[in-house]
């Protein structure tokens, strides 16, 4: 069974989206169309 990852959006451009990993207590900007699909496939748990 896969988990999610907990993230929490804090800027959002219309090519990027960056975000604060809760269990890793850290940011990171992800291109937007990955974001989609992870958050989709369940891999992003957007709090």
């Amino acid at each position: 069974m896969q988990r999610s990852i907990k993230v929490k959006v804090i800027k959002e451009t219309t090519s990027r989206v960056t975000l604060h990993f809760m269990g890793l207590n850290r940011k990171m900007p992800v291109p937007k169309q990955d974001f989609e699909k992870r958050v989709e496939s369940g891999l992003y748990k957007v709090i």
